[in-house]
């Protein structure tokens, strides 16, 4: 068939951290969280058939398999990856994509996907692939990883596209089963300068007896000029009840990346973060700003493999030392990892 797709990629890579402790935890960041030993993060595979005629009905559909240490950031609560590994140190296994998506081409053509699909919300992804750097940005920890329900696309002009949908929430697949969020996006390109913007948003209560209702929302614009590509991005959450005083947690973020493709085989960037967990909801450290920048490489030798060096440093402000088994405010680290695509 045509239109069926099955394709795999692996990551694997190593990063060393002069000031870590014994345990090697980079901690509070998350996936590339282990300092001085080799880990396959994802071994992704997937089977797709897309949609390819505009012009009727149409249906396809996704089925994306992980296996690696990121799963542990991937799996969503309630029955349905959670238990279908015994967990073995920091390797399990996640379905974090399986969704059907039926097109209709009524107006100018609705496309829904129902199942279980990642989110819409942010700019850097949960396949490796798909990003500049091997390490995730606090605002990356914060937000939805994956969501289970439904959500429309309907594309308004050449330059304007809507998403809308109801989901069980962030990261759930039927725990507090009832508690249904609306998670939404718009999406603007402009067709002569190339610029994008988007805003998405997630609200909806997290437990089902309770008052805790989360908004969550991503605001991301991107600029390519020539060879450079540059994105801002702002993000915002709130928890009602987040706080064990009955009181609502609020976290913040604001994200900058700039890269450069040098050459066809080489590009280079840079990311700027601030994170302000304002309540300490986040983390476990107290109100406190989590600072980052990470500069790397990319290097694309053949169509199936990509080399990904970086540097990147982090600092706080928290009532709590944050890094190194809360013994000190700041860190480094220096990591390599490798994508094979197939």
């Amino acid at each position: 068939m045509a239109d069926l797709n099955i394709e795999g990629s692996l990551s694997s890579g190593i990063n060393f951290n002069p000031s870590n402790s014994a345990v090697g935890n980079n901690g509070p960041i998350s996936m590339t969280d282990q300092s001085g030993r080799l880990n396959l993060y994802q071994l992704n595979l997937t089977i797709e058939k897309t949609l390819v005629n505009k012009k009727r009905w149409d249906i396809g559909g996704r089925l994306d398999y992980m296996f690696g240490t990121d799963t542990r950031y991937t799996q969503a609560t309630g029955h349905w990856d959670m238990n279908i590994m015994h967990k073995e140190s920091y390797y399990n296994m996640a379905i974090p994509q399986a969704y059907v998506e039926l097109y209709s081409p009524l107006a100018k053509g609705i496309s829904a996907k129902i199942g279980h699909f990642y989110t819409i919300i942010g700019y850097e992804s949960v396949p490796s692939q798909l990003n500049f750097f091997s390490s995730h940005t606090y605002s990356f920890k914060s937000s939805p990883f994956t969501t289970t329900g439904t959500l429309l696309n309907y594309s308004i002009n050449d330059e304007l596209s809507i998403n809308a949908g109801t989901v069980t929430g962030a990261d759930n697949f039927d725990l507090n089963l009832g508690s249904w969020s609306q998670m939404s996006n718009l999406n603007w390109t402009h067709a002569k300068t190339g610029t994008n913007a988007s805003f998405s948003i997630l609200s909806g209560d997290v437990y089902l007896k309770q008052n805790s209702q989360l908004v969550y929302y991503s605001a991301i614009l991107q600029q390519s000029i020539g060879l450079w590509h540059f994105v801002l991005q702002h993000d915002f959450g709130s928890q009602q009840n987040g706080l064990k005083t009955g009181q609502t947690a609020n976290w913040y973020s604001i994200v900058q990346y700039l890269t450069y493709q040098t050459t066809s085989d080489w590009n280079i960037g840079i990311r700027g973060e601030i994170f302000k967990d304002m309540d300490g909801f986040k983390y476990a450290n107290g109100p406190g700003t989590y600072y980052a920048i990470t500069g790397g490489l990319n290097w694309k030798p053949n169509s199936w493999l990509v080399l990904r060096p970086e540097a990147r440093y982090d600092w706080s402000i928290a009532q709590i030392a944050v890094f190194n088994d809360n013994r000190s405010s700041n860190q480094l680290l220096i990591g390599i990892d490798a994508i094979i695509k197939f």
